[in-house]
């Protein structure tokens, strides 16, 4: 992307508006999900619903569930 420079705040502060059909416009939108995956991995926890006896129970098996996660 081309560096834009801005005289004023004001400027600096419009959106920018990219067409869908431009190659400008896929460029952008993969970066921001490249970023996305980068920034929040996609946490996977078995299906189905759990019962825990406590609050502290299930924070405990959600921290298990995490930790294998990053792990892969």
């Amino acid at each position: 992307m081309p560096i834009r420079k801005f005289r004023t705040l004001a400027e600096a502060s419009r959106p920018i508006r990219l067409d869908p059909e431009t190659e400008d416009f896929s460029r952008v939108l993969h970066s921001v999900f490249r970023l996305a995956a980068l920034f929040a991995p996609a946490q996977t926890f078995p299906p189905g619903v759990f019962k825990f006896r406590s609050l502290e129970e299930s924070q405990a098996q959600k921290t298990a569930w995490i930790r294998k996660t990053l792990q892969n």
